[in-house]
């Protein structure tokens, strides 16, 4: 059995679908999660295992925030007719990174994971100096804070657990991404990428784990157009979600190049237009060993 994850990030489980999906076509066994900051005690109706790990399903409720929309993992577990992983960076509204290791270490175990796939949209996860900032990562004045930078703490020291980054260069610059894959190189903790539209794969070392075929797209578009705010009459359906990265990662595997809106409130503007300008290359995701990166972090921010 594998997990595919969302790593931190608001939809990053609607990303982390694709590993999901991409396993299920190989005919491996999969399970999908998602890492956010809800605690489970403004959780009801769903199985806890560890303090910040539990299944929830379609009836689950989750009362966090004023914008309920923005935890759709219930609706994503209607869709695909099972239970889904959620990890909580958060106890008691505190964020505590330990019962976080414990709550994937104990899933691990409980669910007999092989391989654990945690995704993230953007590439905020890649930030490791202040120097590689871009856009609005929510580790843009400190390359520690932010969801995605707390679960790889979390992951850090865990073995068979990967990250997967798609969209690279919404949130972390394409000149510092590049420079922390070879320092990553150095450490034997980056495994190629993968264009999910073509297929391509360059440098990639993990076929013999998540291969991807024709066929697991289909899908993930279902669940992304079920799930996602993607038009304009889409923002006042509440069984729809804003997600800047997810929308790009949607219309880039779909070949919609050019100004495309997100419709998240903080959308960032091109050229006098509100809007990103989708590419190609968002169409492509690379591989790392997340448990590797949080130590070069540390090392990297030494002074």
């Amino acid at each position: 059995m594998k997990l595919a994850s969302g790593l931190g990030g608001g939809l990053d489980i609607v990303n982390a679908s694709l590993v999901y999906y991409a396993l299920k076509n190989s005919g491996m066994q999969a399970r999908l999660g998602s890492s956010r900051p809800a605690p489970q005690s403004v959780m009801e109706n769903h199985f806890p295992f560890e303090d910040s790990g539990t299944l929830v399903h379609e009836f689950t409720r989750i009362n966090y925030g004023r914008e309920l929309s923005r935890y759709p993992e219930p609706r994503i577990s209607g869709v695909l007719e099972e239970d889904v992983l959620f990890f909580s960076r958060k106890y008691e509204n505190q964020t505590d990174v330990k019962r976080l290791k414990k709550a994937v270490e104990v899933a691990a175990d409980k669910f007999d994971f092989t391989d654990m796939f945690f995704i993230d949209g953007g590439g905020d996860s890649l930030i490791l100096t202040l120097d590689d900032v871009a856009g609005t990562a929510d580790n843009a004045a400190d390359p520690f804070a932010g969801g995605d930078s707390k679960v790889l703490e979390a992951l850090a020291g865990i073995n068979r657990v990967y990250l997967g980054v798609i969209s690279v260069g919404l949130d972390v610059s394409a000149s510092g991404f590049q420079k922390n894959i070879e320092r990553l190189k150095q450490r034997n903790a980056y495994f190629g990428r993968v264009n999910l539209k073509t297929l391509e794969k360059q440098d990639y070392q993990l076929n013999h784990l998540l291969d991807f075929k024709q066929g697991f797209l289909e899908p993930y578009f279902k669940l992304a157009e079920n799930i996602l705010v993607l038009k304009e009459e889409d923002i006042d359906n509440p069984d729809k979600t804003q997600s800047h990265t997810a929308v790009v990662t949607y219309h880039a595997l779909k070949g919609d190049y050019g100004m495309q809106k997100t419709f998240v409130p903080w959308e960032p503007e091109v050229k006098g237009k509100k809007g990103v300008v989708v590419c190609p290359d968002h169409c492509w995701m690379y591989f790392f060993d997340a448990g590797k990166i949080h130590d070069l972090k540390v090392e990297l921010n030494k002074f």
